[in-house]
């Protein structure tokens, strides 16, 4: 019986030959075509989770709050595609750092970071130092007013502080190993990137007892919307910036100091910003119970709407046509034209390889 079947069968294809052929070329053509153009297009991304923020990549201005777990990393692009990174995340996280800049930068065809902006010299943001210079090409650093274990015994008659660590001291070593130039960040510093205000408001001193307070405090302007970069900084330093500022801190969007900590964001100040949106980069489950729950109370008594990247995953402020918009990852997202297009590719296959009936005599 199985003979009789499979001689039926050989009868029929030797009698069949050019539709089959049509029929398998057909399929094969088709297949073929659909896998070019999915893999052309990128389509394989319709099916894998983004681990990149890309939905603002055609807005002028954009601000980038990269999920480095218990640390800080703020990529930044300008309108004229000038690029600055503020702090580096822990060591731990280099490899979340280095992935979400390489992509963000193939994106936008650009080659180099122009500015990396160091606030203070703690491991959760400098971390990433080292692996960063040697990934990427960088223009300027801007750097904390504290010194190297390495540099305070070659300038042993600075009046700098030293800061004696290990991440610090690779850090620094890095970036002369590298030869990028430096600059110590100071209130006072200013310039323009493509139409986009850029102040360094603090550091005010060159000693501080606390590291924190080294920070480098950034205020961002473009057009009427503006951004606030406070890196780790007390409310030492906070109380100088009021008196010295006043209503000039009132902002769009601020970048909550550290990790929203009840040793910054204080009642007077957090008035004073009354931020739209407040954006806190802080670890899941943390140790250190942050964000804490007073800091969260201030910013929700101004209505500032509360971002983490411990809820959120990286997440992106942008600025385009003097509005400003807030962007989030996208997850599994599958688009329906592409899914109708590989059910039908899925028809053909089966159509393709499948017999046709035998007309009945």
């Amino acid at each position: 019986m199985k003979n009789m079947k499979s001689k039926n069968i050989k009868n029929y294809i030797k009698q069949n030959k050019m539709q089959l052929l049509f029929r398998a070329v057909l399929s094969f053509f088709v297949i073929f075509t659909f896998l070019l153009v999915f893999f052309l297009c990128d389509g394989i991304s319709y099916f894998k989770y983004r681990d990149i923020v890309t939905e603002c990549s055609n807005n002028e201005l954009e601000v980038h709050y990269i999920d480095v777990g218990q640390g800080d990393a703020t990529l930044i692009k300008f309108p004229n595609e000038k690029t600055m990174l503020i702090d580096t995340g822990e060591d731990s996280e280099s490899d979340k750092l280095i992935n979400y800049i390489s992509k963000f930068l193939n994106l936008h065809s650009i080659n180099s970071l122009d500015y990396l902006v160091l606030t203070h010299p703690d491991s959760d943001h400098v971390g990433g130092t080292k692996i960063l210079t040697e990934n990427f090409n960088i223009g300027l650093i801007f750097r904390p007013k504290c010194l190297s274990v390495s540099e305070s015994m070659i300038d042993s008659d600075s009046s700098f502080n030293v800061f004696d660590t290990a991440s610090y001291e690779e850090a620094i070593s890095s970036l002369y190993d590298n030869q990028i130039e430096m600059k110590y960040s100071q209130s006072g510093i200013s310039f323009y990137e493509g139409n986009v205000l850029i102040e360094f408001l603090s550091p005010t001193k060159d000693n501080y007892s606390n590291s924190n307070n080294y920070s480098a405090v950034i205020k961002m302007s473009y057009n009427d919307k503006s951004f606030l970069f406070t890196g780790d900084a007390e409310i030492e330093v906070e109380n100088e910036l009021v008196d010295l500022y006043g209503s000039e801190l009132d902002v769009d969007v601020l970048k909550v100091s550290h990790h929203g900590s009840k040793s910054a964001s204080s009642e007077n100040f957090i008035n004073l910003v009354s931020p739209t949106f407040a954006c806190i980069s802080v670890g899941v489950d943390n140790q250190y119970n942050l964000p804490n729950q007073d800091v969260l109370d201030r910013l929700n008594n101004v209505g500032s709407e509360i971002i983490t990247t411990s809820q959120n995953g990286s997440f992106a402020i942008s600025v385009n046509q003097n509005i400003l918009q807030v962007h989030y990852l996208t997850n599994y997202a599958v688009d329906f034209s592409i899914l109708i297009v590989v059910f039908g590719v899925i028809i053909v296959v089966i159509w393709g390889i499948k017999l046709p009936k035998s007309k009945k005599k």
